[in-house]
């Protein structure tokens, strides 16, 4: 009898070691892996030799695809292959970093996705005020922004310069490809790649009147004083609002303490919350669900399509290094009636962040105030990175694809209910909920 008996124990802790297994064999589980150690960038006039460049290219090509997941979503691949191909022409011969560095953009931005491209070097700023909106790109002054357009920075078009930067950096929406204007515009390697002459002082900055204004090289200003405030989320009341700083996607103790304190507020009745996600950069969605729960609310649940390669293997701990596995998306969320919850956003708001957009939207938890993010609801992301052995560069390739809960698959961007500016969101936000 007793035999018997350990012979049964054994076999159920055999049953459950395989089950674990199967588990961790068959699900995106990661166990911990190894990262990428970024080089040191090389100055962008050094000249790499052919074969340097075609090694580079090599790596960069043979890693984005046993990495990326669009090779086996089901995307049409002759565009890939029209960009592989132009990529190949473009590389055959000896050519600088920064030759090699904006080549290897145009390569990535095939895939239009924010999570796949190279670390960008920016060199100095050229001190040209501006404000990409409305479809144009303002020219801004001690006032602010003017009704003024810039059309040319010395005898270049703004045109020109504007398709430069759509063919060197990745968009997914239309607020992507403002922001790429604003954030890339005043770079020195952009205006050289665009055929600006930076070996000069001076620039001459051509506006929609026929006027001009010369600008110079950006002088930063002397640095302030430290803050001795932290980084980080934060909690605060707004008079009955309960307020979450939510900086970045990130569950640690500061989030769960801070998640603790709200779900008291909750359960002391207050029944107005705002979590400010506007320039949120994301990080893990864990963060997201943390503060929902807290709340007495259950997020739906993101789909995703996960494709394993040894290089995720190594970097992610998978156990599996070929395949992939998809998890379908569930729209079931639980809402509190009794909260009215508000979600700030804008066209910062990214990744894992613009998760927490999609799970109020899809879930029917709150309401969303001020612009679209710039990252569409369906997207690739879980980033891997990649070191290129000669030319130094670095970059991001996503292995995940995730799929919202609702299923919707064509809205490249998720609209906010109340549309506004980034700077007068959190207003917005005060006068919604004074209406409750």
């Amino acid at each position: 009898m007793k035999k018997k008996l350990l012979w049964s124990i054994a076999i159920i802790l055999l049953l459950v070691v395989l089950a674990v297994g199967a588990a961790l064999y068959f699900l995106p589980l990661s166990l911990g892996g190894v990262g990428v150690n970024r080089p040191d960038a090389l100055p962008g006039d050094t000249l790499l030799t052919a074969e340097q460049v075609q090694a580079d290219r090599q790596q960069l090509m043979d890693y984005v695809e046993s990495v990326h997941p669009f090779f086996v979503d089901g995307s049409d691949q002759a565009p890939y292959l029209a960009a592989k191909e132009a990529y190949l022409a473009e590389t055959a011969n000896a050519m600088t970093v920064d030759a090699f560095m904006s080549a290897s953009a145009r390569y990535l931005t095939v895939f239009g996705d924010g999570h796949t491209r190279l670390s960008w070097q920016y060199g100095d700023e050229v001190a040209i005020y501006h404000r990409y909106q409305n479809g144009k790109m303002h020219f801004a002054d001690e006032s602010g922004v003017t009704e003024l357009t810039i059309t040319a920075v010395d005898d270049v078009p703004m045109t020109h310069i504007l398709a430069t930067i759509d063919s060197l950096f990745p968009a997914e929406n239309e607020m992507a490809v403002a922001k790429n204007y604003n954030n890339y515009f005043t770079s020195e390697t952009l205006l050289k790649m665009a055929g600006v002459n930076v070996e000069k002082d001076v620039f001459t900055v051509t506006l929609s009147d026929g006027s001009t204004r010369a600008c110079t090289w950006f002088v930063p200003e002397e640095a302030s004083a430290p803050s001795n405030e932290p980084w980080g989320n934060k909690a605060r009341w707004d008079g009955d609002i309960f307020v979450v700083e939510f900086v970045e996607c990130v569950d640690d103790d500061n989030l769960k303490s801070i998640a603790q304190e709200l779900k008291q507020a909750v359960q002391n009745g207050c029944t107005k919350v705002i979590i400010d996600a506007r320039g949120n950069g994301g990080g893990s969605s864990n963060a997201c669900e943390r503060l929902l729960n807290a709340m007495g609310m259950k997020a739906p649940a993101y789909g995703m399509l996960v494709r394993y390669s040894p290089e995720a293997k190594e970097q992610k701990g998978y156990l599996r290094s070929s395949g992939t596995c998809l998890m379908k998306p569930n729209p079931a969320a639980r809402q509190n009636e009794k909260v009215n919850l508000v979600v700030l956003c804008d066209r910062f708001t990214y990744s894992s962040a613009t998760m927490l957009c999609v799970y109020v939207r899809d879930g029917h938890l709150g309401t969303l105030i001020g612009e679209a993010s710039s990252n569409m609801p369906n997207h690739y992301g879980d980033l891997t990175f990649v070191a290129l052995e000669n030319s130094h560069l670095f970059a991001s390739v996503s292995h995940k694809r995730f799929l919202r809960p609702s299923g919707e698959t064509e809205s490249r961007m998720l609209v906010p209910d109340i549309e506004t500016s980034s700077k007068d969101a959190y207003q917005a936000a005060l006068d919604f909920l004074a209406s409750k």
